[in-house]
């Protein structure tokens, strides 16, 4: 098939999340059976809930750090993992043997900043953020990346804020102790900063850039020659969740909760929004990843020179929307 129409019609699909409880890399030699997948309680990795919802044939390991979760990856403990776009691609750089399969999501992260900083009916200033301390996930996170592209808008560069790294799950309590002005991360924290009336929403990552990437859907190189028929049916079970996501978010935020750990009615909400989270249009194009790595290499995160078939592979996708 054309390579033009497969994408136009993979793209129509949509994707999300699961979980067990959280562990260190360490943790992580007990044998559960089957195919580790890692990810966060984020609602980039809603696509998890497949284990509940389709009693997919994997097991999901939640952390609460991306450090965790990389280390895991590199160290095989876990066969694969829901990753980072660019800490993915460093792991690659460092020879780790990991490729691309999917996009976990579009969209769904915002930069979120403690109250009284905007002033009502007023457009926030971006010249505001400066001197701020901003917690990140990590410096290889296209919310860092997201960040510098958004403070270059205001002439401002992430050397005029204070950036601390600080795991996700960390960083609403610690806006809410004014330990950080402000952060930039995954869903469902901003929502949740926003709904308790911690902080206020500066920006949406969708208006940063609109239909971006963030985290991708990786296993080792191996895993995918050797398992080929379960990574197919896992890839599949994760498009239908997808678009069961769309359709049904309601029982996809009560499904959630053993997964993310939030009330269904904070994960409903966030579903409902207009594009702040999105499960469509998962396959990986060369744009998204030209793009993660011109900005890597504009911000001088890694100077990457990785080939797109090499990182990427599509027939997953491919096969698990034509196999019978």
């Amino acid at each position: 098939m054309h390579r033009r129409n497969f994408l136009y019609l993979a793209n129509t699909f949509f994707l999300g999340l699961s979980g067990l409880n959280i562990l260190n890399a360490k943790d992580l030699k007990i044998d559960f059976g089957g195919i580790k997948i890692g990810y966060l309680p984020i609602t980039d990795h809603l696509l998890v809930i497949a284990k509940a919802l389709k009693k997919t044939n994997f097991t999901p390991i939640k952390f609460s750090s991306w450090s965790d979760l990389s280390e895991a990856l590199r160290a095989k403990s876990i066969d694969g993992a829901f990753i980072l776009t660019p800490l993915a691609l460093k792991l690659v750089s460092q020879k780790v043997k990991i490729k691309a399969i999917l996009a976990a999501h579009r969209n769904g992260s915002a930069l979120i900043v403690k109250k009284g900083l905007i002033q009502q009916d007023n457009k926030p200033d971006i010249s505001l953020l400066k001197g701020l301390k901003i917690a990140i996930p990590s410096r290889f996170s296209t919310h860092y990346l997201l960040l510098a592209d958004f403070l270059s808008q205001g002439n401002l560069t992430p050397n005029d804020v204070k950036l601390i790294d600080m795991s996700p799950p960390e960083m609403v309590s610690a806006l809410k102790n004014k330990s950080i002005d402000g952060f930039i991360v995954a869903e469902p924290f901003g929502i949740a900063a926003q709904t308790y009336n911690i902080g206020d929403i500066f920006i949406l990552s969708k208006d940063i850039i609109p239909n971006h990437i963030c985290c991708l859907l990786t296993f080792h190189t191996e895993v995918l020659q050797n398992q080929k028929p379960i990574i197919t049916a896992i890839t599949k079970d994760f498009l239908e969740t997808a678009l069961f996501i769309q359709k049904e978010p309601q029982k996809a935020a009560e499904i959630s909760t053993q997964f993310l750990g939030q009330r269904p009615p904070l994960i409903q909400n966030l579903l409902l929004q207009d594009d702040r989270v999105i499960y469509r249009n998962l396959a990986i194009t060369q744009e998204d990843i030209a793009r993660t790595i011109s900005d890597m290499q504009k911000y001088k995160i890694e100077n990457l020179q990785q080939n797109f078939e090499d990182f990427v592979d599509s027939s997953f996708i491919h096969n698990a929307f034509y196999k019978d």
